[in-house]
């Protein structure tokens, strides 16, 4: 084969697309044979220098590669960019607990729909800083790769626990759990209940209370949330979410966790507290006539304005009638 034939670049493109391919192939060919360089097969560094003597948007940049890719597997040459799967957490920080556990701990954990995103992003954090999964893993896991038994397990991996019920990993998996299920089926309400700050608590751990078996209903574990706390269910949070996820929580956990307000909150007293019923329709009755003096004295300064008003209007008319004309005398 030579770097001029063409071969299939995709079964579902377009006429126009895989012009638009060829185009980006030829001209990646004449500059190697410009410049003196093979073009089939290709170095890496060779188009890695191509794509940045000719830049472009990162649109025009994918389909270069896709088209140099596509000649060298339709030529029988291995993949000249191979995909090296990123981790989002790093691993050289894969033993690092303690940094993955300060940022769960600055993640809120309650309050709709903060808490909802945020115990989605706590279970992610999990999956990529404590069993330092990639993206592609992270993205299908299903409640058929987690075990919940005295530990907790996902794909064999067991999910550590911390002193901290706000930075336990074990807790963050739970708390996810706890509500995935209601968030899969569109239960709205039931997922509000289940953040009200008011009867949210971190001072015990929730990886050691019962987790009902809601869960298995969903498909998946890790869902795309709108702003309004809506899951598109069906749909799997993209890798290049991930990406976005993970530094925005790491910068957020360095600049110091806010403490979540919790628990019940006390009313402010008042003076019918102590009320019976009779006295409280008195009251009523009282507060009643006080709106209705109130309005008629409304009505009654409304009235004046009005009266005053055309009293204005009349000596203005008359004013204006009572001048003498003009003269040049």
């Amino acid at each position: 084969m030579t770097p001029q034939t063409s071969p299939k670049l995709g079964p579902k493109l377009r006429p126009d697309s895989e012009a638009l391919l060829e185009a980006h192939w030829g001209r990646f060919v004449a500059w190697c044979e410009a410049s003196g360089r093979q073009s089939l097969p290709a170095t890496a560094a060779t188009i890695e220098q191509f794509l940045t003597l000719f830049p472009g948007s990162a649109s025009t940049q994918r389909l270069r590669r896709r088209a140099i890719r596509a000649h060298h597997l339709a030529a029988g040459f291995p993949d000249p960019m191979p995909t090296v799967e990123a981790r989002v957490w790093p691993r050289t920080e894969a033993g690092d607990q303690a940094a993955v556990g300060e940022v769960l701990a600055a993640i809120p954990k309650y309050r709709y729909p903060v808490g909802l995103r945020g115990r989605r992003d706590a279970f992610l954090t999990v999956l990529l800083g404590i069993l330092h999964l990639s993206r592609e893993q992270a993205r299908t896991i299903t409640p058929a790769d987690v075990a919940m038994t005295s530990t907790i397990r996902i794909r064999g991996q067991v999910v550590p626990s911390s002193d901290d019920p706000a930075a336990c990993a074990a807790c963050a998996v739970t708390r996810w759990l706890r509500i995935i299920g209601p968030v899969w089926s569109g239960f709205r309400g039931d997922v509000i209940r289940l953040l009200d700050p008011t009867k949210g608590t971190l001072d015990r751990h929730d990886c050691e209370q019962p987790v009902p078996g809601e869960w298995h209903r969903a498909e998946q574990l890790l869902l795309p949330l709108d702003v309004h706390g809506w899951a598109r269910t069906g749909v799997i949070l993209s890798g290049r979410s991930m990406t976005s996820i993970i530094p925005a929580r790491r910068t957020a956990a360095a600049n110091g966790p806010i403490a979540e307000v919790l628990g019940a909150i006390a009313r402010q007293p008042s003076r019918f507290d102590a009320l019976s019923m009779q006295e409280t329709y008195a009251e009523l009755g009282a507060a009643k006539a006080a709106v209705d003096t109130a309005l008629a004295r409304l009505a009654a300064i409304w009235n004046d304005a009005q009266t005053l008003d055309m009293d204005l209007e009349q000596a203005a008319s008359s004013s204006k009638h009572g001048l003498a004309p003009d003269s040049d005398n």
